[in-house]
């Protein structure tokens, strides 16, 4: 993987809060010192830097050393999680995880590396983080490339409305494409109704929980692992249903946050207001989606997404620990982290990949705000899925190095 290239691994201190502090890691690699710096930041939130060195990462080496920044809370950068510093499970350490603070590190790494200026490729939160760049320190950078993730301007609502919008009807894509899947999502949702199972971890698993794989429908090749998923899930012994060992076994890895517990407790935190649990509340306004429908009643009834329900973190044992703090950080109220007069002022030539079936950051509310940019060039496309930049890198980051020098 690193043989033809040059692996430098940085890390920081730096401040959290209070005259606290917490470890930072970046790792440079590079096939030339000479090509100017390029920064990722990761999807989430609450995952590391670790791309494929065969997509979108090769790609970027022919033109640029590549910073992979591990956003703090993840990776390298003093990972939280249940079985480590329980100390670091509250709302007040965990409050100070939010894209001003990703940007700080960033800035404190450009800054003790010695660079001028850097160019920001930002994927899905990524993205997030890279709009707050540009409005918090638009001097630090070149070019800018947003990946299914140029993010609106409103509240938790408003996005929720749209993203439950935009997985229904991906439903109704999903369940042309394989006819029998809403039989198979019903039969199975009224058997966890009616029966314990129970996943590999221990705990039982209810439909609620079930339905969630929904968010596999946001990924390019999402109908087709669920459709293999729901092909053959039970067991028949005797007249009695049960679902089977690997069923279970493939759920409890979908299902499970405990790669990444923190993109479930500051999931809400990232978009500016009270969110008061918002994926939960306005999952009832938007018909197929609610919590207690009946399966085999309900004349719409649809799998979730990339929301968060405060239930989560009593059926996962990946996030018991987080549920006090999770509590707190829903009452509390955040402020923007981006800024539409900022954004029309900053000199980076910008460029954003927007997919139009996009169930994690709506095409609509993506397309409100480029018009704050100064200089953004949109590619809007339909080839690609929330994960186009995992599927098809190379491809697309060539697309948008084109578009920012033409």
């Amino acid at each position: 993987m690193y043989s033809a290239v040059t692996v430098r691994d940085h890390t920081l201190t730096v401040p959290w809060y209070e005259g606290e502090t917490i470890e930072v890691f970046c790792r440079e690699i590079s096939r030339d010192d000479t090509l100017p710096p390029l920064l990722f930041l990761q999807g989430g939130p609450g995952y590391p830097a670790r791309p494929s060195f065969d997509g979108w990462l090769s790609e970027a080496l022919t033109d640029h050393r590549v910073f992979l920044l591990d956003q703090r809370g993840t990776g390298r950068s003093t990972r939280i999680d249940r079985h480590g510093d329980p100390t670091l499970l509250d709302a007040t350490h965990l409050a100070h995880l939010r894209a001003s603070d990703i940007v700080a590190d960033a800035e404190a790494f450009r800054g003790h590396l010695g660079i001028e200026r850097w160019d920001v490729l930002g994927q899905s939160f990524g993205g997030f983080c890279t709009t707050t760049y540009l409005s918090q320190h638009p001097d630090a950078i070149r070019y800018a490339y947003l990946t299914g993730g140029l993010p609106g301007f409103g509240p938790a609502e408003e996005v929720y409305h749209a993203t439950y919008s935009k997985l229904a009807a991906r439903h109704e894509q999903f369940y042309r494409s394989v006819p029998w899947a809403e039989a198979r999502i019903r039969e199975i949702c009224h058997h966890l109704d009616n029966s314990d199972e129970r996943l590999p971890t221990g705990e039982r698993l209810s439909s609620r929980r079930f339905r969630t794989i929904g968010i596999e429908l946001g990924r390019g090749a999402g109908f087709e692992n669920l459709a293999m998923l729901l092909d053959a899930p039970f067991h028949h012994v005797r007249g009695e249903k049960r679902l089977r060992g690997d069923t279970l076994a493939d759920l409890s890895g979908r299902l499970s946050f405990e790669s990444a517990p923190l993109y479930a407790a500051i999931h809400e935190t990232i978009y500016p207001g009270v969110p008061a649990w918002a994926a939960h509340r306005v999952r009832e306004e938007v018909e197929g989606f609610g919590e207690d429908l009946d399966p085999v009643r309900a004349e719409r009834f649809h799998l979730t997404g990339e929301h968060i329900y405060p239930w989560l973190f009593e059926e996962d044992p990946a996030l018991r620990d987080f549920r006090g703090a999770a509590e707190d950080l829903a009452a509390r109220d955040w402020e923007p982290q981006y800024d539409a007069a900022a954004l029309g002022e900053a000199t980076a030539v910008c460029a954003a990949a927007v997919y139009r079936d996009d169930i994690f950051v709506p095409r609509e509310l993506s397309l409100e705000t480029a018009a704050h940019f100064r200089d953004l060039r949109v590619w809007e496309t339909a080839d690609h899925q929330h994960d186009g930049l995992r599927a098809d890198g190379a491809r697309i980051l060539r697309h948008l190095m084109k578009m920012v020098r033409s």
